[in-house]
């Protein structure tokens, strides 16, 4: 009777775990489904380049994103995740370099605003029909619809479009992002870090790439 029981409550036990293991992997409930998302932003510019030589030059900026993104099953727990985003960044010139320009400048600072298009793909662990925790990587397009570069000193306040052809810096990087999120019910909280690919700077002789970490929150549809 004892190895009857014990058996039955095996079958019960298994009959239990096996779907719950299976759904992490591959939850047979997938849909697509539209989410929005606002975001912190950690610019992070890198050095400028000069014949393989790097000049720190830049602080660790901030800013803001907001969007929307669109989830495609693809198989098993497999996404694919476009999106579209506006946002808003600022870094700005270190006090050391400040000092070596001189003429009584005493800051100089960087605003851009434009869009993002991310294209992710990703994977989600379904541990729980409320908890997912996903892990995405993809490429990230950027375009800067408008760029401001300010300096400021003692009777000196002036404003530049840096996307000019004298402002020295391009309007369009490709970042490579990965990161992580995890949902609860409707509401997302994930980060990712973008690398970025192009160089950033308007001439042939200096490069400078522009990196950023998001942090991001959400509620998918």
């Amino acid at each position: 009777m004892k190895k009857v029981l014990l058996s039955v409550a095996i079958m019960l036990i298994s009959s239990i775990i096996a779907p719950a293991q299976s759904s992490i992997f591959n939850n047979p409930n997938n849909e697509s489904y539209f989410g929005l998302r606002i975001g912190a932003d950690i610019a992070c510019p890198g050095n400028i380049t000069i014949d393989n030589f790097g000049i720190s030059t830049f602080k660790v900026g901030g800013g803001i994103e907001f969007g929307g993104i669109y989830n495609i099953p693809v198989v098993a727990n497999f996404y694919i995740e476009p999106g579209f985003k506006l946002f808003y960044d600022t870094y700005s010139i270190k006090d050391d370099y400040i000092k070596a320009i001189g003429n009584g400048i005493k800051s100089m600072s960087i605003e851009k605003f434009g869009m993002r298009i991310p294209i992710m793909a990703g994977y989600h662990f379904d541990f729980t029909d409320d908890i997912k925790v996903s892990v995405f990587t993809g490429p990230e397009l950027e375009v800067g619809f408008y760029g401001n570069g300010e300096t400021k000193g003692k009777n000196i306040k002036v404003s530049e479009n840096i996307y000019n052809e004298d402002g020295g810096m391009n309007r369009v990087n490709l970042l490579w992002s990965i990161g992580a999120g995890i949902s609860y019910k409707h509401f997302y909280l994930g980060v990712n870090g973008g690398i970025g690919m192009l160089n950033m700077l308007n001439n042939d002789y200096a490069k400078m790439h522009e990196n950023r970490v998001s942090l991001n929150l959400g509620y998918n549809f």
